[in-house]
């Protein structure tokens, strides 16, 4: 969420050359791919005891990271501003709606369900900031 507003609010992304947005718009994707990746790596270490449900959890992660996305920009694009009120409604639709597709389509123990949606609360409140 964070990467696109950034990207969306960026004032002098208007003036740079073509080359300068394309490595812009790159630096961005990379920085996206990375906390993914940080996030991925923090779900598989919780349920590290449990087999088969890697890629459910990577399409749960996908979607749900990519609507919270597009919502940010929506939302900026509309509004003109990005505040925490903003990031707490976008980052609860989409860290919410990844907490119950994991609780949803996951299949691994109870305990393993509550330490992920644990996580994504976490996670939630560090996207506040």
């Amino acid at each position: 969420m964070t990467v696109a507003s950034m990207l969306v609010t960026d004032s002098n992304l208007s003036q740079m050359p073509t080359m300068g947005k394309y490595l812009k718009l790159v630096l961005f994707a990379v920085g996206a791919l990375v906390i993914f990746a940080i996030i991925y790596g923090l779900f598989v270490l919780l349920l590290k005891n449990n087999s088969n449900y890697k890629p459910a959890l990577l399409v749960n992660m996908s979607l749900c990271l990519a609507l919270g996305g597009l919502l940010s920009a929506i939302v900026y694009l509309i509004a003109g501003k990005s505040n925490i009120w903003v990031n707490g409604i976008v980052g609860f639709i989409s860290l919410g709606g990844l907490a119950l597709l994991n609780w949803k389509t996951l299949e691994v123990p109870q305990s393993d369900k509550i330490k992920i949606t644990v996580l994504a609360a976490i996670v939630f409140v560090l996207s506040l900031f």
